[in-house]
């Protein structure tokens, strides 16, 4: 569909939002704990913080869980009994709404799911994907960390977001890009004015500071360059950075219980971690942590664009804002864009 453009109330939003709760929505939003900014289940409206700039981690954890079942099974005598994990992912995730993220968090699933349905279609992510509405909200004032301009998106980009809001003053104004979006605003369209594309705020001039291109030139060229070793000796490889991540999706599957019943589980994992690569020979193709923080920014800004056709990095900057050793991914990129 095309896009539709409205505008709302900061009042009429909060009875938008509240009617997606009441209505059996689960709807994920930013909400303050232990001092800092995580998505959670939200009650109501209030309970969401739409003010601070991004949430600790991103809401990649309800798309792509920390563990997830792929099957279970119980022996009875001769008797087998398999239960699928896809019961799991089929039935918690229905009407679920992430609301209130920034557009490099809307875009993330979007980019992932380029990778889940490349050579095998993952129906644990497509479940989960498919009946997850996003309602981001633009950027108003990015930090020195963010660079999604410079990673082909922006503050204001709708790629990935059903709804994106843009706020202005006391009201938001609303594009809704596709028939998701619309399904969860059409119960609710008197709280929604239609407007004209022309009756939508002006995007702002988003500047670059790099130019992207120019960092995968040098890492098409560079392989063995001395940066790598030289730059991340300081890295620790305690994997927070792609566990902060939006878009890093490494996982491990592993097999747990005895012979009476067991399950079959998918975890998290890292290419930041020593034992990620390691054969069972003993040999490790990337033995040190410039190896594989290589392996990381070949990914982001290579690999990944050369067989998709988009960077697996939407310049949220959570991977610097959490690092222990404040290694930050942007001056990275640039460092890299600059180099001959």
């Amino acid at each position: 569909m095309e896009e539709r453009y409205f505008e709302i109330t900061r009042e009429n939003l909060k009875k938008f939002v509240d009617s997606l709760i009441s209505g059996g929505s689960e709807v994920i939003a930013p909400r303050d704990r232990d001092g800092d900014t995580f998505y959670g289940k939200i009650a109501n409206f209030d309970e969401a913080n739409l003010d601070m700039l991004l949430p600790k981690m991103s809401y990649k954890e309800f798309l792509l869980p920390k563990t997830e079942i792929l099957f279970e099974y119980s022996l009875f005598g001769t008797e087998t009994e398999i239960k699928d994990g896809l019961e799991y992912a089929r039935g918690a995730n229905k009407k679920r709404v992430i609301f209130g993220g920034r557009p490099c968090d809307g875009a993330a699933g979007r980019i992932m799911e380029k990778v889940f349905n490349w050579d095998y279609k993952d129906e644990f992510f497509n479940e989960r994907f498919k009946d997850l509405a996003i309602i981001s909200i633009a950027c108003e004032k990015p930090d020195n960390y963010c660079f999604c301009m410079d990673i082909e998106l922006s503050p204001e980009s709708s790629y990935g977001s059903d709804i994106l809001l843009k706020k202005d003053g006391g009201k938001y104004f609303a594009t809704v890009t596709d028939e998701k979006g619309m399904a969860l605003i059409t119960p609710c369209m008197n709280l929604f004015k239609e407007i004209s594309r022309d009756k939508m705020p002006a995007p702002k001039d988003w500047k670059k500071s790099f130019d992207i291109e120019k960092t995968k030139e040098f890492l098409d060229k560079n392989f063995e360059h001395k940066y790598f070793q030289e730059r991340f000796l300081s890295c620790i490889g305690c994997g927070i950075c792609t566990y902060a991540c939006p878009t890093c999706h490494c996982f491990d599957i592993q097999d747990e219980g005895g012979c009476k019943e067991g399950r079959r589980i998918r975890n998290w994992d890292s290419c930041q971690f020593s034992i990620f690569t390691l054969h069972a020979s003993g040999h490790n193709p990337r033995v040190t942590q410039g190896d594989r923080y290589r392996q990381r920014l070949m990914h982001k800004f290579k690999i990944y664009s050369e067989k998709f056709n988009k960077y697996l990095c939407v310049g949220c900057g959570r991977c610097s804002r959490n690092c222990p050793e404040d290694i930050d991914i942007r001056e990275i990129a640039k460092d890299l864009a600059d180099m001959e």
